[in-house]
């Protein structure tokens, strides 16, 4: 028989708990949504064998074994709720599981409570503890010299200041992970000073840490972080005058803490909090002299000013506070649990109010509530919310517990309540995430580990026997293959498909691979082969297509209706996709399919508020020929959002193929002025012809502009320059008139003569 030491099987376990705390710096850009997959796939793999290996050390030493402390407790109530939660939910398939793009079901998040289990059974010394956090701070400290060498890198190469996203690859969620960096360096900073450590350069650096950390997250220009580090400075000054014994420092903090509340007071006094923005109107839009001003820079003279730039009537602020009216209303039936982990988008879609198309009309699936209390109360009900709050205050009563009972140093105490304020606070405008949420963790097993008695157990010169380990470590290996290794590998064949180093033979073949997998990830597969295939389709002018595209499309339909019969019937993004291919291939083969327009319809009962669904049928009717019913639908669709431009562009097309310009004019330029972007010049063409016979020289002038953004050849191009030229000098427009007459003459040198001729008769 073979034996392992137990010391043996500890210094492995804590290889593993310092892999993770490296995970933040990862990305496999292999995978699909590498920034989740990535760190998600490795933490669940690092996770199990860590776990295998400290069952067995806790069963054999006791003292490996977590102590019953309240945060523990109220850690422990928090993910049973979230289990619970996710067997009640609306989708539990989905919860359980969750998807690649966010990695955030129930698997993934149950293993940052077993890595919190790990970490409170086998740290138990201050020593040992110090040397993980400033392993924290090291991953941090690399973290932030990406992020700034991005903000130099940009400001050096295009002179304006970005929204930096450093290894974490969103601005936001690299925010909220500087926090545990920012507090955690001053944490050390102030310790060093308090002991009166000789060694200057290490404050120094744990000082200079904690500052660039502050001004990485401002360059991130994330409100959120803003209001999380606000609160803290806030918070970080009242308890100063509270507590702190010298006075010339107390009138400093006083004076802060009002000056804070008078300028609270002034930004919603004065500011543009409340002030709600003109739109002009149609008349005013298509005024010649409008468009014809020159166009205003869009650059920010700061990268702060994203954050200044405050307004209820934002159009972030408005969608998410009709988006947070919708969920909430979608989980009136299940209150108490909520709709399960990562439902959100079906809550959202049960109760779509239309009026979000008034200010967003691309992003229109929010699978979160960017705001983790209405997320909560959304997702994991009124017991999911409560839940998540008693973390908070367990952590504070235990900062307190401990401060009073002397086993939490004053720098202790002040740095721990400003990282869970900070965090608290943003989390307003925010959820949680990977790397953010991995700290926080930490910071509560930290925070645990002064409820306990920071002595090493007893050590032990026992020996394990091997035959022990093997069994939980296979069962470790098996959950790996099943729940990692297979969804990673679907992943990776997805990635290669998303690729475009492909052709659409090859393409499918790698969806086909992918989906041999049969995991979590199919949905996702399923979705992106649709994408490709309605892409691929799009491209192909002839009206016939290649031998074996139609058989694409006719794969594509059917993956995607097999992953509508296996999903939650509000999930309606798959049944959107399905309607979409289904009237791309109605207009290239005319063959119809009552099963499919039966689903387009039931989508619509289903979820009245969502317009799509109404102007794919419309799409559907107008392909068949069928011109009046098309309008008859969009114009009742266009009554639930009158500033949804789509129903006036689709009805201005079907005008236009029956042979009404005359009628279909008015809905064209409504849809233009409310947004209507132009993809190609030919859709708009009729309506050139149209004010060229009516001599309308304004409107000619706004469509051939939008016509030559919309992009055209050069023959075409020279046209339009040569119309808007000729419109101009009737104007009396000399300047505008010999600006399009030269950029004839750029396009075709050989012109420059007749330029030269049109410019002298001006």
């Amino acid at each position: 028989m073979i034996f392992v030491k137990e010391q043996a099987i500890l210094k492995i376990i804590k290889i593993g708990v310092y892999a993770v705390l490296f995970l933040p710096l990862v990305v496999i850009p292999l995978f699909l949504f590498p920034f989740a997959t990535s760190r998600g796939f490795l933490l669940q793999i690092f996770v199990e064998i860590i776990v295998a290996l400290y069952v067995v050390l806790a069963l054999k030493n006791p003292a490996y074994r977590p102590k019953k402390t309240v945060l523990f407790l109220a850690l422990s109530f928090y993910f049973l709720i979230l289990l619970l939660s996710t067997f009640f939910g609306l989708d539990p398939y989905r919860s359980f599981f969750g998807n690649y793009e966010r990695m955030w079901g129930f698997l993934s998040l149950a293993h940052f409570f077993l890595f919190f289990v790990v970490l409170v059974g086998i740290f138990k010394t201050k020593e040992e503890w110090t040397k993980l956090i400033k392993t924290s701070l090291a991953v941090g400290a690399l973290s932030v010299a990406f992020g700034i060498v991005q903000f130099v890198g940009s400001l050096i190469m295009s002179g304006s200041a970005p929204r930096i996203s450093s290894t974490i690859g969103n601005p936001a969620f690299f925010a909220s992970y500087l926090f545990f960096v920012c507090f955690f360096a001053f944490l050390f900073y102030l310790r060093n000073a308090a002991q009166g450590s000789p060694e200057y350069s290490r404050r120094f650096l744990y000082a200079a840490l904690s500052l660039v950390a502050v001004f990485a997250m401002l360059a991130t220009a994330t409100r959120g972080a803003a209001v999380g580090l606000a609160s803290a400075f806030f918070a970080g000054a009242v308890l100063c005058v509270m507590f702190s014994k010298q006075r010339a420092l107390k009138i400093v903090e006083l004076s802060f803490v009002v000056l804070s509340l008078l300028g609270g007071v002034l930004l919603v006094s004065y500011g543009s909090l409340f002030e709600k923005p003109q739109r002009i109107t149609q008349e005013q839009f298509y005024d010649i002299e409008r468009f014809d001003a020159p166009a205003v820079s869009g650059k920010s003279g700061s990268f702060l000013s994203r954050i200044a730039n405050i307004s209820l009537y934002d159009v972030t602020v408005q969608t998410r506070l009709i988006a947070w009216k919708s969920a909430l209303g979608g989980m009136r039936e299940s209150s108490l649990l909520g709709v399960g982990p990562e439902n959100f988008i079906l809550a959202f879609n049960k109760q779509f109010d239309p009026a979000f198309y008034s200010y967003e009309r691309s992003e229109v699936w929010f699978d979160h509530a960017h705001n983790i209390y209405i997320d909560m109360l959304v997702t994991h009900g009124w017991a999911g919310l409560l839940a998540y709050l008693l973390l908070f205050i367990t952590a504070f009563y235990t900062i307190i517990s401990l401060y009073r009972k002397g086993k939490l140093s004053t720098a202790h105490a002040f740095v721990f309540a400003l990282f869970f304020i900070a965090y608290a606070a943003q989390n307003v405008f925010l959820f949680d995430s990977f790397s953010a949420f991995l700290m926080f963790i930490v910071a509560l097993a930290y925070l645990n580990s002064f409820s306990q008695e920071q002595n090493a157990p007893a050590p032990r010169a026992g020996f394990v026997n091997v035959s022990v380990l093997a069994v939980p470590l296979v069962g470790a290996l098996l959950a790996s293959y099943f729940f990692t290794a297979r969804p990673a590998a679907e992943a990776y064949f997805i990635s290669q498909a998303e690729s475009g180093r492909y052709d659409i033979h090859q393409t499918m073949a790698h969806y086909r691979k992918a989906l041999a997998y049969n995991t979590y990830g199919d949905n996702e597969a399923r979705s992106r082969m649709a994408l490709a295939v309605a892409k691929h389709v799009q491209g192909i002018e002839a009206k016939e297509l290649p031998e074996g595209v139609d058989a694409y499309l006719d794969e594509a339909l059917a993956t995607l209706k097999q992953g509508i019969d296996s999903t939650n019937q509000y999930l309606l993004l798959y049944r959107l996709q399905l309607s979409d291919l289904y009237n791309l291939k109605l207009s290239r083969t005319g063959m119809a399919s009552s099963e499919i327009e039966e689903i387009i319809r039931n989508s619509i009962a289903i979820s009245p508020g969502r317009m799509e669904f109404e102007f794919a049928l419309a799409q559907t009717e107008f392909l068949k020929g069928n011109y009046e019913k098309s309008i008859e639908i969009l114009t009742a669709t266009s009554a639930k959002n009158p500033d949804h431009p789509i129903p006036y562009w689709k009805i201005a097309q079907a005008y236009h193929f029956m042979g009404s310009e005359e009628k279909g004019i008015p809905h064209l330029e409504k849809a233009l002025y409310l947004g209507q972007s132009i993809r190609t010049a030919k859709e708009v063409l009729w309506a050139e012809k149209y004010y060229v016979q009516k001599e309308d020289m304004g409107k000619i002038i706004y469509i051939d502009q939008r016509m030559l953004d919309a992009g055209v050849d050069d023959k075409e191009a020279m046209r339009l320059h040569m119309n808007m030229a000729v419109v101009y000098a009737k104007l009396g427009k000399k300047e505008k008139a010999i600006e399009h007459a030269q950029a004839i003459a750029r396009l075709d040198p050989a012109q420059k003569e007749a330029v030269d001729n049109f410019i002298n008769a001006l």
